[in-house]
């Protein structure tokens, strides 16, 4: 095997999310607390029916990495219920790096986190939270040049990086506050349609 040492390798993901994630229950864990916002060990060990000792060491193995944080501690017959939440963000490239990356594994990542969207919206309808509140849902078809295309991309850009600014402002109020979070689920697409 060939030393790799002192040689700059390229990474697929930053190496502490790839640590992170060796063990499928820990994505499982994240994805479901940036769904949900605060989640215990105990109610994922009650939903897949595991053993509440083995789900704790995976929270514990994100909050190590400073992925995940206690919120709330919540006493229950004879232990503490921790609760968490997420503090790091959902993976997230720039257009540059995402290019980079192989095709098979932009497409992996596209496929999941359309999955991911598509579950999401089917249970907000389904349980009714979708239109509990004012909400927004559109859909667009454009006609662009590439010159356009870019103007879309930036545009879309700037549009994520407002909706992190309010999610921080809120985070930051929050903390003052005490007042429980609205999870909210915020997908954004653009992509070139298939031509018939």
């Amino acid at each position: 095997m060939a030393d790799l040492q002192g040689k700059k390798l390229k990474q697929v993901i930053d190496p502490t999310l790839a640590k992170a994630f060796t063990h499928p229950l820990r994505g499982h864990i994240w994805v479901t607390l940036f769904e949900r916002g605060v989640v215990s060990p105990t109610e994922i060990a009650n939903e897949l029916d595991l053993d509440v000792s083995d789900v704790s060491y995976h929270f514990r193995g994100l909050k190590m990495r400073r992925l995940i944080e206690v919120v709330r501690t919540v006493p229950r017959r004879g232990f503490d219920e921790h609760f968490y939440e997420p503090i790091a963000p959902a993976f997230e490239f720039d257009d540059a790096e995402w290019m980079e990356l192989p095709v098979g594994i932009r497409e992996g990542f596209s496929g999941e986190m359309v999955r991911q969207i598509i579950e999401q919206l089917t249970a907000a309808v389904g349980s009714g939270s979708f239109d509990k509140r004012s909400r927004h849902l559109s859909q667009s078809w454009l006609m662009v040049d590439e010159r356009g295309w870019k103007e879309l991309m930036r545009t879309m850009q700037r549009t994520l990086y407002r909706v992190e600014a309010i999610k921080q402002r809120c985070a930051e109020r929050r903390e003052v506050s005490g007042e429980r979070g609205i999870p909210v689920s915020v997908p954004m697409a653009a992509f070139e349609t298939p031509v018939d």
